[in-house]
């Protein structure tokens, strides 16, 4: 399936508890919401992802993750509620990197979410994306105690190598389709 324009970008998904998520393309106009997200992870999972503790988002954190050219840097948001209630429970990103068919890729979900497939659906919609521009693989630093992280690139179907590097695991998924 061809993406028109993925900044542009949105699909209904179920979780696997049943409930609906949107998945669809971080907005400039999505900063509040990515601070609320942010302001609603615990300190593990913003260590987990930022590999440090962090107190908030700086304006050009802010800059960085909102206003995307959704070609070299594409991010997604999962979502729940609309309009004015709409609330961000996960987001994924992929910066093109090195070689121009390597991307690194980092998530942060809410912990009220994790292991209820938001992760993985950010994953396989960035994957999606990705193949489009010519990426084959993704690449992402993972801290050796974010077991749910590591299960979540371990169960994706894409075909994985792992490395250690600075106490750290490197995670290379190669990202063709499956079949």
């Amino acid at each position: 399936m061809a993406i028109p324009d993925p900044a542009r970008y949105s699909a209904d998904e179920v979780l696997r508890d049943g409930g609906g998520i949107l998945i669809r393309a971080i907005r400039p106009d999505d900063k509040q919401r990515l601070l609320e997200h942010f302001a609603n992870l615990s300190q593990q999972s913003i260590y987990h992802r930022f590999f440090g503790f962090k107190r908030a988002l700086s304006d050009q954190d802010l800059r960085s993750f909102t206003e995307l050219d959704f070609v070299d840097h594409v991010g997604l948001a999962a979502t729940i509620g609309a309009g004015d209630d709409e609330r961000i429970i996960g987001v994924g990103h992929y910066i093109r990197s090195g070689g121009r068919d390597s991307a690194e890729v980092a998530f942060a979900v809410l912990d009220d979410y994790q292991g209820h497939g938001v992760g993985t659906l950010l994953l396989e919609h960035l994957a999606r994306i990705a193949r489009q521009t010519g990426i084959k693989e993704f690449v992402a630093y993972v801290m050796g105690s974010n077991r749910q992280m590591l299960e979540v690139f371990a169960n994706s179907g894409f075909r994985e190598r792992d490395s250690f590097e600075s106490g750290s695991v490197r995670v290379a998924l190669e990202i063709r389709p499956s079949g």
